[in-house]
């Protein structure tokens, strides 16, 4: 069984047990909380383990936010990550037809830039 069918389990029996979300605002607000521990823990090297568990939370509630919306989850990650590859090729394609072979040492800035030109070419 992958990480997915586990989850998507253990999401079943949360719900059915009756330990379940009752409107997406609730995840949404998760979702906040465990970008906001992420950040308090982050800058802090010793804590790489707590890190990677608030990580994991995060992962987490996207997912159930994904179950919550009864969409499947690895049919929404392959969408992302279909989205996410064909940007990533539109940025390539962006960053040669600047005259670069990547985008080494560019600044964020510059990076968001040629991302958006990505989005907006590519959707």
């Amino acid at each position: 069984m992958n990480i997915l069918e586990k989850l998507t389990l253990l999401e079943k029996e949360s719900d059915d047990f009756g330990f379940k979300w009752s409107h997406y605002d609730q995840i949404i607000n998760q979702i906040k909380n465990e970008c906001l521990e992420i950040q308090e823990v982050i800058e802090e090297p010793t804590m790489s383990h707590h890190l990677q568990e608030e990580i994991g939370d995060l992962i987490h509630a996207t997912f159930s936010l994904c179950l919550f919306c009864k969409f499947p989850a690895e049919e929404t990650l392959n969408i992302s990550l279909k989205k996410f590859e064909k940007r990533l090729n539109e940025v390539k394609r962006i960053t040669l037809e600047k005259g670069h072979e990547n985008l080494q040492g560019q600044s964020f800035k510059e990076l968001m830039a040629v991302w958006d030109q990505a989005k907006e070419r590519v959707g």
